[in-house]
């Protein structure tokens, strides 16, 4: 893993902690969203996203490098940069998924109050 790829990965598990602590800690506990106890199976979703999805993130940038001299992609620069960019897009999704959970605990409460 090249220096690069091993700062991206710190940053994104930084990241994605900060949005778990959030997400499966603090708003439970300010009485935001479900208790703790409904929410442990997005939790282990998201744990495997949030792990999966920094691994990727950080990987993309190790992997164009590689890509860009591997021989039967060099002639085709679009499905290389469609390759990495969708690696990515998916490892970016598994960091944000905590977001993802927060949103629909929250507006799920808003529309609750709002319909009631």
């Amino acid at each position: 893993m090249n220096p690069q790829s091993r700062k991206d990965l710190f940053v994104c598990l930084g990241i994605w902690l900060a949005l778990e602590v959030i997400c499966f800690g603090i708003l439970p506990a300010m009485g935001f969203t479900q208790p703790r106890s409904s929410l442990q199976s997005w939790f282990w979703l998201s744990l495997l996203l949030g792990v999966g999805g920094a691994v990727l993130t950080a990987s993309s940038s190790q992997l164009a490098e590689f890509l860009q001299f591997e021989p039967l992609l060099r002639p085709q620069p679009r499905l290389r940069s469609v390759a990495v960019g969708l690696i990515s897009w998916l490892g970016l999704f598994g960091i944000g998924f905590p977001l993802f959970v927060i949103s629909l605990q929250v507006f799920g409460l808003l529309f609750g109050l709002l319909k009631a």
